[in-house]
């Protein structure tokens, strides 16, 4: 016992240079990150009461998390990775997956899950689902792209029955299912919920050319969402127009109609444009209330990404030439423009949306208050009085009838 005793007393000892050398390391690595902190927060200049959060001791969700030992150990991780591998690279375009453990099924009775909800490869069987990740697809926020990177049958490829841009990882692996617009086909047991966001007013404009009809076509219009009223009936063929026409006060270009529908469909309370209706708000409310949340943001994808996957328990691999882009098209220059006076009215009525997108990066696993002070100062850009401000002039809408109406009811 002794000679034992003493050998580990001789290795603490030859242990203290290295342990000093480590405290000054972390020390001298605290006072690079306040710093850059700090810098960031003074140019982001917040409200005081989100200024005294993001100046405060408290660990935020990201660091909590971090202290936290990873859902799986790094040799499950790799055999995982090479299992997925395997099937990604067999997958010629036949018939995918659909998990057993679907949900959709005991939500909408007789109803089939959408082909672009399955994926290319099976369900591990240790993926149980208090260890899944549910795919929060928000519309036009860049969920194409990761979902076809998780290996859902979704934009990927030449056509919906391909997918060659599945990335084996961790994350891929274990977000078995997914929620997007009105198939909800999450288990409320998941270990996550992975939210793909981006910058609200950017995510607007695109959601709004998205859903413009092509008059060409023998039926350009949707048959669930009363896009016509918008385009033809009101006029409305650009964002900007919508915005200077439809919600600046005092402009009598629009009739009081059209004014009230562009508010609403942009409030997400009015069914006019598919991906306004299904907006933060919704996909955030549908989650159960202690639910954990990781986002990857559109702007960040692979630094998101690989932090995900570190929390996970895999390896942070992802490069920035492995990336996949889909769904989206060239755009004209007046489908982009928007005015400074547009750009301030829009804002304004997204008040309570950019609040939520807020909250989901508060409340995020995987960032921290760096990060979230970095999103904040490329939302200032656009939105500069919502970037700081915590209270919106309207009331946050009641969308509690939606919700229930998306995700259906367990029925057996």
């Amino acid at each position: 016992m002794t000679r034992i005793a003493r050998r580990s007393t001789d290795k603490e000892h030859r242990a203290v240079p290295w342990f000093g050398m480590w405290i000054g390391m972390a020390l001298a690595l605290s006072v690079i990150y306040c710093w850059s902190a700090g810098r960031l927060l003074s140019a982001y200049n917040p409200s005081p009461a989100l200024r005294a959060y993001l100046e405060s001791d408290a660990p935020v969700e990201s660091e909590e998390a971090a202290a936290k030992p990873p859902m799986f150990d790094s040799s499950f991780a790799e055999y995982l990775k090479k299992g997925l591998s395997y099937y990604i690279e067999a997958y010629d375009g036949g018939k995918p997956y659909q998990y057993k453990d679907s949900s959709y099924p005991h939500r909408r009775a007789n109803a089939t899950l959408p082909l672009w909800f399955k994926k290319v490869f099976p369900l591990n069987k240790h993926m149980t689902p208090d260890k899944q990740t549910c795919f929060m697809h928000v519309g036009k926020a860049g969920g194409s792209t990761i979902g076809c990177m998780l290996g859902f049958l979704i934009h990927c490829g030449d056509d919906d029955k391909t997918n060659f841009q599945s990335v084996p990882s961790l994350l891929a692996a274990t977000t078995a299912h997914s929620f997007h617009r009105g198939v909800y086909d999450c288990s409320d047991e998941a270990a996550n919920y992975l939210f793909v966001i981006r910058n609200p007013l950017a995510r607007a404009l695109s959601a709004f050319n998205y859903a413009k009809p092509d008059l060409s076509e023998k039926h350009p219009f949707s048959k669930k969402y009363k896009d016509k009223e918008l385009f033809v009936d009101c006029d409305f063929w650009t964002l900007n127009d919508l915005a200077e026409r439809g919600l600046v006060k005092g402009n009598n270009d629009a009739s009081d109609d059209c004014k009230d529908r562009a508010k609403k469909a942009l409030l997400g309370t009015g069914d006019n444009l598919v991906h306004w209706y299904y907006n933060y708000q919704f996909y955030y409310e549908s989650m159960p209330p202690d639910a954990n949340i990781v986002v990857i943001r559109n702007e960040h994808i692979v630094d998101d990404w690989n932090a995900v996957e570190t929390l996970l328990g895999g390896a942070a691999d992802l490069t920035k030439e492995s990336l996949p882009v889909n769904n989206q098209y060239e755009k004209k220059p007046e489908e982009v423009y928007l005015s400074d006076a547009a750009k301030v009215v829009l804002c304004e009525t997204l008040c309570n949306e950019i609040q939520v997108y807020k909250t989901i990066l508060k409340q995020a696993q995987n960032i921290n208050k760096e990060q979230y002070i970095q999103s904040m100062q490329e939302l200032k850009t656009s939105c500069p009085k919502e970037a700081m401000e915590e209270s919106c002039a309207d009331d946050m809408p009641d969308i509690s009838l939606k919700v229930e109406k998306a995700k259906g009811e367990l029925i057996y």
